[in-house]
């Protein structure tokens, strides 16, 4: 995937591999699709001299991440200590083709306990040359024992107009490119995975019409309205991330929606809209819980005005 922006975390970055002096262990923080895998990726590749599309060949790079039981036919719930142990004899052998061996940590706070507790052994007795990238969208969620034995990185959203012209440097469509880099709200890899597939860009555009048509409707309707968003009973890990990835959307849209002239029309309290807001939020931090998601979405359409 294309890099967009950070180029201040790169140049630090580039900076510590020149002089020598990089951490052992690494904690990029930040939104999803903001960017976090493909700097971490970026950087391994500059570590080993290579093209970013060679790691995946290089047996000095390792990724631990969810897995998928295909016997199951489901997303595993978190990352095991089983996964762990296999990091960590990774990491106890010698390089084989570059000075370091770099290990990456997608989604480092869906690691279990036992996992987390695996992972801390590996940072209190560091191998000499391993460079530990841990990706989460908030630190808060790690083991403050894991954090505190990384050095914080963090993302921010990348400007609108940086996106765009990226876009467009790959798109014919200069509209279009414009217009994903606006609803991408400064997630590079948002937009560029839009423009790869763009049957996921209209279901994003379709999950805003829906949020929009919510409004004013009674509660019955606003069941029905979200009554297909349930249809994965088979992959419940799934089913709950999508879910995640729709009310982010919802997010979007009335935050957007409170600072539209029209908006004002509704009669609705500015302390009432932030609690719109705040639930919203909240169910999203839920759904990475053991709480029913259709409760959750209940809820939510419940102070949806």
């Amino acid at each position: 995937m294309k890099l967009i922006g950070h180029e201040e975390i790169l140049s630090f970055f580039g900076k510590a591999i020149k002089s020598g002096n990089l951490s052992h262990a690494y904690c990029l923080v930040g939104p999803e699709k903001v960017g976090k895998r493909t700097v971490a990726e970026e950087i391994s590749a500059q570590l080993f001299k290579i093209d970013r599309e060679k790691l995946k060949q290089s047996p000095d790079f390792f990724v631990v991440e969810q897995l998928f039981d295909e016997k199951e036919e489901k997303t595993k719930k978190d990352i095991s200590i089983e996964q762990m142990q296999e990091l960590r004899s990774y990491l106890s052998r010698r390089a084989y083709l570059s000075p370091y061996k770099v290990a990456i940590i997608d989604n480092a706070e869906k690691m279990n306990v036992k996992a987390a507790n695996a992972l801390l052994k590996t940072l209190e007795e560091p191998t000499e040359k391993t460079i530990l990238f841990l990706i989460t969208k908030d630190e808060g969620e790690l083991p403050s024992t894991i954090v505190s034995r990384c050095q914080l990185i963090y993302f921010y959203p990348v400007a609108e107009e940086k996106i765009s012209k990226a876009l467009q440097a790959l798109e014919k469509n200069v509209g279009q490119a414009k217009e994903m880099a606006h609803l991408a709200h400064g997630l590079p890899g948002l937009a560029l995975s839009w423009q790869n597939d763009l049957t996921q860009y209209e279901q994003y555009l379709i999950e805003i019409k829906r949020f929009k048509g919510l409004m004013g409707k009674s509660f019955y309707e606003k069941l029905q309205a979200v009554e297909e968003l349930f249809g994965d009973k088979s992959d419940h890990i799934k089913e709950r991330g999508k879910l995640q990835e729709i009310l982010g959307i919802w997010q979007i849209v009335w935050r957007e929606s409170l600072l539209d002239t029209n908006f004002q029309k509704m009669s609705l309290e500015k302390m009432q809209a932030v609690k719109v807001y705040d639930k919203i939020g909240e169910a999203r931090e839920l759904l990475g819980q053991n709480v029913h998601p259709r409760l959750l979405i209940e809820s939510v359409l419940m102070m949806i005005p």
